[in-house]
Parts: structure tokens; C-alpha cells; sequence
């Protein structure tokens, strides 16, 4: 006997759980299926423990650097325990409302690891005992996980991932971060804070390799400020461990150099979970690099098997899995809503924080486009002054023939929610001079952006254009 419904969601994490609430709320008979936990690597692992780990971390630089204002502290001490209490108590009041909102609309919640039998099929194995799901549809949401690198196999405390980075096994005296992408550098900032010494090695010749140059270039020279070290155009080549040490050896171009480390974090990149799922029993397709193909309405090559989030590929973020969740529900129902990837901001919690959207300079370029740029510093904007937020800017790139916003990108203080409005913007397909026409509350951080926008034409008031 096998439970039957009209959409199974394979996976509870930012993307699964929103595609099972939203299909309920549409009326079907939703299940969702989970191996491991509610919320999902978002929740458990990833974005919310890292922030809250930032969160306190930057609360400490905060208060050392205050003393130019009039406010001093002495010997500002971080209590690990405390601060894992504060991460493990948030991820699990988060998780169980997750859980709470999935059981209020009605959706079937099964514990244990899914595989395909038929495209209509799944075999749930759980820890006591294995069912069997009949659907109509089915929504893979299985997210990814840490690329491993085999000269680096983790252990769990002196060679470790992501995973285990947020549960601070120790705080080591020299450490050293593989891969300089928004893991690797949000974790070095955490641990740098706490006291180690970090080295970062990265085999791209940038910080953040994957955005605009002009923030790459900024924040490599704000994290330097802040004592971490970098080793660009380089790459680990061999490491073994000796007691609780561990002896790297890297390929610089200053030649092959060895270094002996107490820690090394290893993130190098993500890699999409569908290994275990049988996808060939459905007939379900994988391409670059074990990701799964989707249209607009993150359908596979299959019509009844939909997938987003991390394991369809694309950029990586929590929310665009979210946003492909309500596309994938509303197509199972019937709907015509399609995925935009045209507006898909992004945000990197470094100290100044980092967002964006829409293309990079270099981007543009490469596509053809004649472009436009407008820049406004944070320093010329009074809160930014008032608040000792003034290390920053605001870029904004577009047509140069028509003004079509083509990206925004922001390094400075709260960048992560100031970028909401350019989002709005670019979503419908506005200008700069749009942009820039946009009222900006006085004293806020969001001057910055919408006199940026000015810059482009040369409007720009509160500097010289």
C-alpha cells in the first residue's frame, strides 16, 4: 500500500518547503520529504548560522573601533559557548516555525532519503521503516553540497567544510581558508575576528572572482585591513596531517612554498545533490555538471518532475529557490507564472557587507553592450559619516543608448537591504534616471544608490560629476 498525492516536493529546504506551502494553498494534496532537516542547509548550516556567527563577530569590531566617538570598552571578549547557544537556539526556533507552517497548510511531512522508482513513483528509506509515495508530480529541491577536494579530506576538526565551520571546533591560532567565494571569505572574517591568524588561497587572480571587479578589488583591500592574508593565482596541491597539524603545500607564482596550519577550511565551491535520487529511473536528465535542466516553469525533460533551487544550477541563493518554488507550485497547478533570472539580486555578509544584481561591468562588456556607469562613495552621504559606516559605494551600469539598468552592485554598509530597491527597479525594467528619481529617506544609507543612479547622466548632486 503506498500513499498517494498530487505533488511530492523532494527536499525541505528554502526552495521545497515554499513549493509545498504554496501548492497546498493552491489545493493539492502536497507531501514533502526530507532526510535530514526541516529548513535545510539555509537554515541548519548555511545562511542563518553563518549571519548570526557575522552578526556577533562584526558587534566586536564594532565596539573596538567605537572609541573614536566616545564610546570605549575594554578587553571585548567573545564567549564561544554563549555565541553557539545564540546559533543553535535561532536555528531551531526558525526550523520549528518552518516545520509549524508546513503542518498548518496541510502538507505531509516524511522523514528519510527518496529515490526514484518511475516517474511517478518514490521509495522513501527511513531510520526504522521504508515507504512508498505515489504522485502525480514531483518538485526535486535537494539543494547542493560542499565540493570535497582530495588532497583535503576532511576530519571534522582540523581540516573541515562549511558544515562544521559554523560549530567552531576551536579557534586556531594560524588557519587557512580554501577558495575566496562568499564561504570562504564570510567564514575567514568569523574566524579572524575570534582571533586567528587566516590565510585565504584562491587558484582565481581576485577576491570574489564571480562579481563586479570594482567590489572584488574593495574588498580584498578591506579584508586585508582587517589582518587576513591572501595567496592568489594559487592552489593546494598536496597536505597531510601530522598530530594536530596540518603541513600544506601550495603552487604560488612565487614558486611551491610549505606552511604548516591548525585549521584549514575547505570551500571551494558547491556541487548539486542527486546522486541518490535513481533520476535515471524517472528518465530525468542531468547537464553541467550533475545539475538538472529546467525551463521557465523549472520543468525537466520530464513533464511531471520540476526541480529548483541549488540542484537546477544557476546562482546559488536561498531566495531564488524560494522565488522557483512558487513558479514550480504554480505550474503544477496549472498556473502560467515563469521564472525571471533577469532580477536576481545577491548579498555577501563581509564587513563592509556586498550586494548586487544584474550584470558586471566585465559582463556587459563581453555582451556587447555600450555601457554607462555612475559611482556615488559612501563617504559623501551623511549617515554614512555620522555612523562610521563611510568605507563604501554604490555602481550602477547602464545602456548607454537607452538607460536600461543592466546592474547594481554595492559595497558598504547594510548593501544587503539597501539592494531591495534596486531589485524593484531592474524587475521592472526601469532606467537610471528612474533610479534616480526615486526619493531616498534623508539621513539613510539609500542616498547612496539612488544619487549613483544620478551619476550615470551626471546628475548626481552631492558630488562632482
Amino acid at each position: 500500500m503506498s500513499d498517494k498525492y498530487q505533488l511530492t516536493v523532494i527536499g525541505a529546504g528554502p526552495g521545497g518547503y515554499v513549493a509545498a506551502i504554496r501548492a497546498a494553498q493552491l489545493g493539492l494534496k502536497t507531501a514533502i520529504v526530507e532526510k535530514e532537516y526541516v529548513g535545510g542547509a539555509c537554515l541548519n548550516w548555511g545562511c542563518i548560522p553563518s549571519k548570526t556567527l557575522l552578526y556577533v563577530t562584526e558587534l566586536k569590531r564594532t565596539l573596538e573601533s567605537a572609541g573614536r566617538v566616545g564610546l570605549t570598552a575594554d578587553n571585548i571578549q567573545i564567549d564561544i559557548d554563549k555565541l553557539l547557544k545564540h546559533k543553535n537556539d535561532t536555528i531551531k526556533r526558525l526550523t520549528g516555525g518552518v516545520k509549524l507552517l508546513l503542518e498548518k497548510a496541510g502538507v505531509d511531512i516524511y522523514s528519510g532519503a527518496a529515490a526514484f522508482v518511475s516517474n511517478r513513483q518514490i521509495q522513501i528509506k527511513g531510520d526504522k521503516t521504508d515507504t512508498t509515495v505515489q504522485s502525480e508530480n514531483f518538485i526535486i529541491a535537494t539543494g547542493a553540497s560542499p565540493m570535497e577536494l582530495p588532497m583535503l579530506k576532511t576530519n571534522g576538526k582540523t581540516i573541515i567544510g562549511a558544515r562544521e565551520a559554523i560549530d567552531i571546533p576551536f579557534v586556531p591560532k594560524e588557519m587557512l581558508v580554501v577558495g575566496a567565494g562568499p564561504i570562504g571569505v564570510e567564514m575567514a572574517t568569523v574566524y579572524n575576528t575570534l582571533g586567528a591568524k587566516v590565510t585565504i588561497i584562491e587558484i582565481f587572480d581576485s577576491v570574489l572572482p564571480m562579481l563586479d571587479s570594482d567590489i572584488s578589488i574593495a574588498s580584498e583591500k578591506a579584508l586585508k585591513k582587517q589582518g587576513i592574508d591572501f595567496l592568489l593565482s594559487s592552489k593546494v596541491v598536496s597536505s597531510k596531517t601530522d598530530s594536530d597539524k596540518v603541513i600544506v603545500s601550495r603552487e604560488t607564482p612565487s614558486g611551491k612554498m610549505e606552511k604548516t596550519f591548525d585549521m584549514v577550511l575547505v570551500a571551494p565551491g558547491m556541487k548539486p545533490n542527486t546522486t541518490s535520487l535513481k533520476l535515471d529511473k524517472a528518465g530525468v536528465k542531468t547537464h553541467d555538471k550533475g545539475f538538472i535542466g529546467v525551463n521557465g516553469q523549472m520543468r525537466t525533460n520530464v513533464k511531471n518532475i520540476y526541480a529548483i533551487g541549488d540542484v537546477a544550477g544557476g546562482i546559488l541563493l536561498a531566495h531564488k529557490a524560494s522565488h522557483e518554488g512558487l513558479v514550480a507550485a504554480e505550474a503544477v497547478s496549472g498556473r502560467s507564472l515563469t521564472a525571471d533570472w533577469k532580477a536576481v539580486p545577491y548579498a555577501v555578509f563581509t564587513d563592509p557587507e556586498i550586494a548586487g544584481i544584474g550584470m558586471t561591468e566585465k559582463e556587459a562588456k563581453e555582451l556587447g553592450r555600450d555601457i554607462k556607469i555612475g559611482q556615488f562613495p559612501y563617504r559623501a552621504v551623511g549617515k554614512a559619516i555620522a555612523t562610521l559606516a563611510s568605507d563604501g559605494f554604490v555602481k550602477v551600469i547602464s545602456d548607454a543608448k537607452s538607460d536600461e539598468l543592466l546592474g547594481i552592485h554595492i559595497f558598504g554598509s547594510h548593501a544587503g537591504d539597501i539592494i531591495f530597491a534596486g531589485t524593484a527597479m531592474m524587475e521592472m525594467d526601469a532606467t537610471a534616471e528612474d533610479l534616480g528619481q526615486v526619493m531616498a529617506v534623508h539621513p539613510t544609507l539609500s542616498e547612496a544608490l539612488m544619487e549613483a543612479a544620478l551619476n550615470v547622466n551626471k546628475q548626481a548632486i552631492h558630488i562632482i560629476n
